[in-house]
């Protein structure tokens, strides 16, 4: 799908972002976040429209869904360069022809890179949350912060795991469908 963007190519895209969007439902709150599917998603994003492309649609469709929560909708803006930056990172490592890794190593690589960016873009979000937004007390943001990272951690290995194993099932299946030009 990288190299043409037809119709098909523009609804696979918009199928994807509503498929980032709609992951975001599936998910378990937690006393400091949630743990939800909508990382792999969007890391598969990455991984199937390269950089650039899987990043709009990460950012997107992840944005979408905090405009839908009136919590989330203030973020939305961060939502939308973290959720992008996670794909971009790991649409770059996967998709990189110079480089001597093979597929399967560069798509895990992507996946545990791309996820662990995520962490830290969310953490340091967290903490200028915390720190000077909506300020609480000093002493309390490294708790607050231990349970973030602690769903975060959650939330990026199983997405560094399922990620890696829907871009291996889907892979294939597009290209033996003609919806995937190398």
């Amino acid at each position: 799908m990288k190299k043409k963007t037809g119709a098909a190519g523009l609804a696979f895209m918009g199928m994807m972002v509503a498929l980032v969007f709609v992951s975001n439902y599936i998910s378990i709150p937690t006393g400091y976040s949630r743990l939800h599917a909508a990382n792999a998603v969007c890391l598969l994003a990455g991984m199937l429209f390269g950089g650039v492309r899987g990043g709009i649609i990460a950012g997107l469709g992840s944005a979408l869904f905090d405009l839908t929560f009136p919590a989330y909708a203030p973020e939305f803006w961060i939502t939308f360069i973290n959720k992008g930056a996670m794909a971009l990172c790991c649409g770059i490592i996967v998709n990189d022809k110079e480089s001597k890794l093979n597929l399967h190593l560069r798509t895990v690589l992507g996946a545990v890179t791309g996820a662990v960016l995520y962490i830290a873009l969310y953490l340091t979000k967290s903490y200028i949350w915390a720190r000077w937004v909506a300020p609480i007390p000093a002493d309390t943001i490294p708790t607050v912060l231990a349970g973030k990272l602690g769903s975060s951690a959650v939330n990026g290995l199983f997405a560094a795991v399922v990620g890696p194993l829907l871009y291996a099932a889907l892979h294939p299946a597009l290209q033996r469908a003609g919806l995937w030009k190398e």
